[in-house]
């Protein structure tokens, strides 16, 4: 019986994905005894470069110090973005170790996985989180109902728009300021204010329910809620509907399509109970360990992947000496994936990094909210997840 072994490197403030992979690890370990060797764990703080770097070149040398069998197979990457991201994948395209990544990031975003070779292009794969691609619906919104200006808000528990500041809005006529929520009410007021004096009346939310709930009553407060205003949010909570304080406000709201129950056995629905919330993101990071191990394990089983395989630590590393593999870990992941039941939505394979994504849509409501009620609740489109995805307006909407 051969089974991988991993090193899993994620930040300390991604909770959802730490939870999701123990969780993943403990149901290997449970459903498919031999499925999985030894796991290491290393935790990095995302904000810093340089110490991140050196916990992870300390983990490693320590995970290969042994030589043989007993070194790791894989490297599981579930960090978001930021400096520690940056460290992590290049030490990845360093030491030539296939990695299964969970990076933010559109094609070329992950600056160290620019300028790959042949070789790493097959074995150094990321996926993009549901995360990643929500704030894409927000360039579909401004094309097709040409919005002249935007102020888009973000609630930093969730998302990240670094990469995106540039990217988001290119080429569309639409004028806009990105900036993540303030956290006390008193603040966002002096936020929406700030963008009120700059003509911007089209409101854009990325948040959970706490931060939707804060921003329409500081918009209901400061009676931005005529025609002249559009309130947009975006949520991953496909159970969450706003709830606020507004004597009479519309709204636009994007959030996930309910995963789809066929046949569903108990073990299933056991695993989303005990999955954290939103369940779209802790879903995929649930799936994609199972995903990396269980195709590294087919990767050891048909002998593409040698038993003991040789690796360099980064003090041998001299930028000429990146092991060659010769493992398409796409194509074993791909077709590991076909054959996999997933907890939330399955995975959508492009050709490339920055196109490979959790395969889910959005559902658009328009609605109304008078009197702290809602009044109307009216399902007026669909979004598929993607890049350049257009929306698609029901007939009535």
């Amino acid at each position: 019986m051969l089974f991988p072994q991993l090193v899993i490197i994620n930040g300390w403030k991604n909770e959802v994905a730490n939870v999701s992979v123990i969780r993943a690890l403990k149901t290997l370990g449970e459903k498919y005894s031999g499925h999985l060797g030894k796991v290491w764990s290393v935790q990095i703080n995302e904000s810093d470069s340089t110490e991140s770097l050196e916990i992870i070149c300390n983990a490693w040398s320590s995970a290969i110090s042994k030589g043989g069998a007993t070194v790791p197979d894989l490297i599981l990457d579930m960090t978001m973005a930021d400096l520690g991201a940056e460290a992590s994948s290049s030490f990845t395209a360093a030491m030539g170790v296939p990695t299964l990544s969970a990076q933010f990031g559109q094609e070329g975003d992950i600056r160290y996985w620019r300028d790959l070779d042949l070789d790493q292009k097959n074995y150094l794969i990321q996926v993009m989180p549901p995360n990643d691609l929500v704030p894409e619906a927000i360039r579909q919104l401004a094309i097709q109902m040409n919005i002249t200006n935007a102020g888009i808000l973000y609630d930093k528990k969730d998302f990240i728009m670094i990469h995106k500041y540039k990217s988001l809005l290119l080429n569309v006529p639409t004028r806009h300021v990105i900036n993540d929520l303030q956290n006390t009410v008193d603040n966002v007021k002096e936020q929406l204010t700030k963008l009120r004096d700059l003509d911007v009346v089209n409101y854009f939310l990325l948040g959970d329910e706490d931060s939707i709930n804060k921003l329409l009553n500081v918009g209901n407060s400061l009676s931005f809620t005529g025609r002249k205003y559009g309130w947009f949010i975006l949520t991953l909570n496909e159970e969450m509907w706003p709830s606020c304080a507004c004597e009479n406000i519309t709204i636009l709201l994007l959030k996930p399509e309910m995963p789809t129950v066929s046949n569903e056995n108990q073990a299933e629905s056991v695993i989303r109970a005990n999955l954290p919330k939103p369940l779209i993101t802790s879903a995929f990071y649930y799936d994609l360990t199972l995903l990396g191990v269980s195709a590294m394990k087919s990767a050891l089983d048909n002998g593409d992947w040698p038993l003991e395989p040789s690796h360099i630590n980064c003090n041998s590393y001299d930028e000429t000496n990146t092991p060659t593999r010769g493992l398409d870990f796409l194509a074993k992941l791909m077709a590991v994936s076909k054959n996999m039941t997933p907890t939330y939505a399955s995975i959508s394979w492009g050709k490339k990094n920055g196109e490979h994504h959790m395969d889910f849509k959005m559902i658009m409501y328009m609605i109304n909210i008078e009197r702290e009620k809602i009044t109307m609740k009216e399902e007026s489109g669909d979004w598929q997840a993607g890049i350049e995805m257009p929306l698609q307006v029901s007939p009535s909407a």
